[in-house]
């Protein structure tokens, strides 16, 4: 395995794990009957039936998500959450899918109308482990992000607060909710529409063909970060593992400003414009790491 370290530390940096989510990219869809029929993501469930939507207008990929409530006794509210739905159907909690190891965070995409500018969108994320002593559900991290109104697709990240950080968990819960204070227009009386695509966590791809031992497949640094005119990221791992590697470095916005085809373990980020990033290194399904960079 290569190594090529550039620079006296490590500013910031992102690994792999063998774990990834499942269709976090939104591009498998089923019929699911708990109460209602309903069409959505494999490996996601709804809070409330015809809340959640496939929509042809993605990020990426030929589908996106989208979440939206809509007035019954009330507003049942759009929520979708990875896994399949508890036993006991509003015990959130009991959701989620297996997952052991410990991201920094979760990064995606979305673009967000609300009906009320007081009102957004919000995510969460829950790491726990079943505690055999008391027979309940301990949350080892927690991250929650509010999206704000968008009108194109933006990047968001969710950070993590380990609260047991001596603990490994045992599954991972992510839920999006489309409007955090249950807000409606009372002039059109519509609803927030929240589009969610091509969930990331960047510490935790699995790679077609990589066996459990040859996890950690590739590191990345950035130095110095922030910076201005131009950066070094460092990559450690061995390219000859996977073909069409690149590096992507997208705005707030989402868009993609700069990519470079990834052939050697260094490589130079130079003509961005002052502002905050975030970068991936991967190829066009996958990616293995990323992380943020600031350019002054």
């Amino acid at each position: 395995m290569k190594k090529i370290l550039i620079g006296l530390m490590m500013v910031a940096g992102i690994s792999l794990s063998a774990q990834t989510l499942s269709n976090a990219g939104f591009e498998s869809w089923g019929v699911t009957s708990t109460y209602s029929s309903d069409t959505l993501p494999n490996q996601w469930w709804s809070l409330y039936c015809n809340t959640t939507h496939q929509s042809t207008d993605s990020y990426q990929g030929a589908y996106a998500t989208r979440i939206q409530g809509y007035f019954s006794c009330g507003i049942a509210q759009g929520i979708m959450i990875n896994g399949q739905p508890p036993a006991g159907y509003y015990n959130i909690i009991e959701s989620g899918t297996p997952f052991s190891t410990k991201p920094a965070g979760i990064s995606g995409f979305y673009k967000y109308t609300d009906a009320e500018p007081a009102d957004s969108a919000e995510v969460t994320v829950i790491l726990k482990k079943y505690n055999t002593a008391t027979q309940m559900r301990d949350t080892v991290g927690l991250g929650t992000a509010a999206l704000a109104a968008a009108g194109g697709y933006t990047s968001f990240t969710v950070n993590i607060n380990y609260l047991m950080p001596a603990e490994t968990p045992d599954s991972i819960i992510i839920m999006f909710n489309s409007s955090k204070y249950n807000l409606v227009n009372t002039t059109t009386w519509m609803l927030p529409n929240l589009y969610i695509d091509r969930i990331m966590l960047p510490q935790s791809v699995a790679v077609a063909g990589i066996t459990e031992n040859q996890a950690g497949l590739f590191q990345t640094t950035v130095y110095p970060n922030p910076f201005s005119g131009s950066a070094t990221v460092s990559i450690e791992g061995d390219l000859s593992k996977v073909s069409g590697l690149q590096l992507d470095v997208f705005d707030a916005a989402g868009k993609k400003v700069w990519t470079g085809e990834v052939n050697q373990n260094t490589v130079i980020l130079s003509g961005i414009s002052s502002g905050n990033y975030m970068y991936t290194l991967g190829t066009k399904d996958k990616q293995f790491s990323g992380g943020k960079i600031i350019v002054q």
